[in-house]
């Protein structure tokens, strides 16, 4: 249980915040994403108006447990759906929302919708693997023939660019969240009252994709992440100092004649590293060696070329295509090709090996050469595969995944973090801009949310700080 002493839900044992003065009434609840990470999913009800932000996919949940739970929204109209960004934890359910309101309009990013069309197809193509024949029945807009009518569905509203909501005079703004292409924070405006909602946010800028961007405070509510609430020792550390620790470990490996294994995110990720290597390559601090990247995450890097002059970059030059890559091979000839016998840098999603990914099968023949390495660049779940390997103790035997055997640990694993969250301090920075009277923590798990809900009550005890659980309602203002 998470509660703060100066948080009118916390001291009442309602979910619903009470106001001493008349304004607009707006209400909130998490679909998905409260006290969690994953089926992010937020609904504002103002004045009788619903608005719905963002669908998400959880990923390490089966059946609808791993849906937002548009259930808990009986009788409450959804009348405007806003996307912030394309990752499959706030993207991958929208097909499943429609299946409940068809007619409601979608805003997201001219980014976003591009990214939309890759993210959702693949969305569709796992999820006979991930779930029952009864749930898969269940959702008829996952199919080929339907999909683009859910795009179709999809409005451009830019970054930098407000729009007045039909019929609920609501004002919203996309501003630039960072994190990934064409991600938004979201400022909605009604009757005087101000909310902000982060999304997925970053302060700091990354290699293609700038920092975050606010609206002017002081606010009345701020939604938040809270991804990073939690000191992390990795965190501490400057992404100049993570690059060089990642080029030497690359270059001791190849150096031994070995190669590189980097778990990456297709959407996002793989982008970043694979332009910083290759920054490194250009200028001499990386020897040349074959890049190996494939499959979506290709399909993803045209996108980020599409859109040089995105409000999202740091550049309009650097285009993903001007590094020299090689071809990933499909899953029949993953363990045939030539990064087994020269040394080679190999770039494979996911970025936490979920079972059957190209990064989760590589890395069974991998931990058995001694002279290789794999680099984990981001966060990992306590319950993928991906902890179980970058935690693994050298000299030992794991099982990870579906794997039947246990296998030999004898490369070299480390960790990086170069995250595109925002660091805690980041997120502190944020409260402390925007100047809320309200902050309500989202999309971080409950150790997360209730360390940096603790550290803004310490820095601004006259806050009221709120955590919200999924599918119960509050009271905003």
């Amino acid at each position: 249980m998470i509660a703060y002493p100066n948080c009118p839900l916390c001291a009442s044992g309602t979910a619903i915040h009470q106001s001493n003065t008349r304004l607009a009434e707006i209400t909130f609840m998490a679909l998905g994403g409260g006290r969690e990470i994953g089926a992010n999913s937020f609904y504002y009800g103002v004045d009788g108006h619903g608005i719905l932000i963002d669908a998400g996919l959880h990923p390490e949940k089966t059946g609808w447990a791993a849906f937002p739970s548009i259930e808990s929204l009986a009788g409450n109209p959804v009348d405007h759906f806003l996307i912030t960004h394309a990752h499959t934890d706030h993207l991958g359910a929208v097909p499943f929302v429609r299946q409940s309101f068809p007619d409601v309009p979608i805003y997201a990013t001219s980014e976003t919708i591009a990214l939309a069309k890759i993210m959702l197809s693949n969305s569709a193509s796992l999820l006979p693997k991930q779930h029952t024949q009864d749930v898969i029945d269940a959702l008829p807009n996952y199919t080929i023939l339907a999909l683009p009518e859910t795009l179709d569905k999809m409005q451009p509203l830019e970054l930098g660019t407000s729009k007045e909501l039909e019929g609920t005079g609501v004002k919203v703004t996309y501003y630039p969240s960072g994190h990934i292409l064409g991600a938004a924070g979201v400022l909605i405006e009604h009757d005087g009252v101000k909310i902000f909602h982060t999304g997925d946010t970053s302060l700091h800028p990354q290699r293609l994709i700038g920092g975050a961007q606010l609206p002017e405070g002081p606010i009345d509510v701020l939604v938040s992440e809270s991804t990073n609430g939690v000191v992390d020792a990795y965190l501490t550390h400057s992404r100049e100092r993570e690059l060089e620790r990642l080029v030497g470990t690359i270059n001791d490996t190849l150096a031994a004649e070995g190669s590189v294994l980097i778990p990456v995110f297709a959407l996002g990720k793989l982008q970043e590293m694979l332009s910083m290597i290759g920054d490194a390559m250009r200028d001499g601090k990386i020897p040349k060696v074959p890049i190996y990247t494939g499959g979506m995450g290709r399909k993803i890097s045209e996108v980020y070329d599409q859109f040089l002059t995105s409000r999202s970059r740091t550049n309009d030059v650097d285009k993903t295509s001007d590094i020299e890559q090689s071809e990933l091979p499909r899953r029949d000839g993953l363990f045939d090709a030539k990064y087994f016998k020269e040394p080679s840098i190999v770039l494979a999603a996911s970025g936490m090996m979920q079972d059957g990914t190209a990064s989760y099968l590589l890395a069974q023949r991998w931990l058995r050469h001694a002279h290789f390495a794999i680099c984990f660049v981001g966060y990992t779940d306590p319950r993928t595969p991906g902890y179980t390997v970058s935690h693994a103790e050298p000299n030992t035997r794991i099982r990870f995944g579906s794997m039947k055997r246990d296998v030999p640990v004898r490369c070299k694993i480390e960790r990086f973090r170069f995250s595109a969250h925002a660091r805690r301090e980041e997120l502190l920075e944020i409260v402390r801009r925007l100047q809320p009277k309200h902050v309500v923590l989202t999309h971080g798990d409950e150790k997360a949310i209730a360390a940096f809900g603790e550290l803004i009550l310490a820095t601004f005890p006259e806050m009221i700080v709120s955590a919200p659980e999924v599918g119960k309602w509050y009271r905003l203002n």
